[in-house]
């Protein structure tokens, strides 16, 4: 699979890349919004994991611009972030309706539930 992860934070980037290529995904890995969408005209991720701040633009922004292309639109989106209580207040209604397939939250989920995560949005 190959897996676009959007983590502005360096360390948790790497981290989050070592674990999945560790269960042999490809990961591409960025760490900005802008970044991230021009990564996806020439590099179609099967799974995109997202944190939600980004520093200019956040994680909801750029789910929207996502979802806005028919040919992103069914892209499986895992949203894995640092603060629950900015999600629920800011972010979880739109959130719903971009229709993400998973929240997990940083620092609380294992490797393993991040794999698990990933492995349940795999094709069999």
């Amino acid at each position: 699979m190959k897996i676009l992860v959007v983590e502005s934070d360096r360390i948790l980037g790497q981290t989050t890349q070592s674990v999945l290529e560790a269960q042999n995904h490809e990961v591409i890995l960025k760490r900005d919004a802008q970044s991230a969408l021009d990564i996806l005209d020439n590099n179609m991720p099967d799974i995109i994991i997202l944190e939600l701040q980004l520093g200019l633009h956040n994680g909801v922004e750029f789910l929207y611009e996502v979802r806005s292309y028919p040919e992103w639109q069914h892209i499986p989106v895992i949203v894995y972030t640092l603060n629950a209580r900015v999600l629920d207040e800011r972010f979880g209604k739109a959130l719903n309706q971009l229709g993400v397939a998973a929240v997990l939250y940083k620092p609380h989920t294992s490797a393993k539930n991040l794999t698990q995560a990933v492995g349940q949005l795999i094709p069999i």
